[in-house]
């Protein structure tokens, strides 16, 4: 894990007192899941330009200790979702995939070139909601009911960011793909997966968001893919 240990040891150089990565040699050790997250990032790292790659890591170290509410350095991981977004684009057969810098502006996250024409992805990152730290904090029994379908709050959350994303992209007045990340559901465990897959179509099938790629999840393949030109939504599980 090669951009990733350098990655850590940038972090180790310019937080000296902060613990989060102290014992990741451990933490890596033990945990199968770990390892197969930080190998998955690291993966996508290696497909990086070196000046992108640069330009990933400032952004990373400088959001390193934004914090959510039970979501340790919800910020720093946000910023390496770039990473797949490169990849993505890669994939695509997309040419000049590049990471661009952020410049206190409300700008999209990465430039790419469709054709002759210079196109824009904007990445945006979903996690667990507050109502789900709630109660883990709790520790109290609840009716495992709510998991059955996501939520309106989870949809609102969706549609708030595809729009923001989709602002962001046009400001440069051009076109590009809204690059979703669900890092987790509330239910983890993805036994409903496929009614949210279904609530998540119906969701990309209103916006007017052109293009739309759903991540879901570090690991495996599962996605769900808006496409531009009306072509439709297909998905993927693995």
């Amino acid at each position: 894990m090669r951009r990733m240990a350098a990655l850590i040891r940038l972090i180790k150089e310019n937080y000296p007192y902060d613990k989060f990565f102290e014992s990741v040699g451990e933490t890596l050790r033990l945990s199968k899941q770990a390892r197969a997250s930080y190998r998955a990032y690291d993966k996508a790292f290696d497909c990086m330009d070196q000046a992108s790659w640069e330009r990933l890591s400032k952004k990373a170290v400088a959001h390193f200790r934004d914090h959510r509410k039970g979501q340790l350095k919800q910020g720093f991981f946000n910023q390496l979702n770039e990473a797949f977004a490169y990849q993505f684009l890669l994939r695509q057969g997309y040419t000049h995939v590049s990471v661009l810098p952020e410049d206190g502006k409300t700008t999209p996250d990465l430039s790419y070139r469709h054709g002759n024409e210079t196109r824009y992805c904007e990445v945006k990152s979903i996690g667990i909601s507050e109502a789900q730290i709630n109660r883990r904090e709790a520790e109290e029994g609840f009716d495992g009911s709510i998991y059955y379908e996501l939520s309106v709050g989870f949809l609102r959350k969706l549609d708030a960011d595809l729009t923001m994303a989709y602002k962001q992209i046009t400001s440069k007045g051009s076109d590009g793909i809204a690059f979703i990340v669900v890092m987790s559901f509330d239910d983890f465990t993805l036994s409903h997966y496929e009614r949210y897959r279904v609530q998540i179509e119906q969701q990309l099938s209103q916006t007017e968001v052109p293009e739309v790629y759903v991540k879901v999840g570090l690991l495996g393949a599962r996605i769900i893919h808006k496409r531009a030109r009306n072509i439709g939504i297909s998905s993927k599980t693995q």
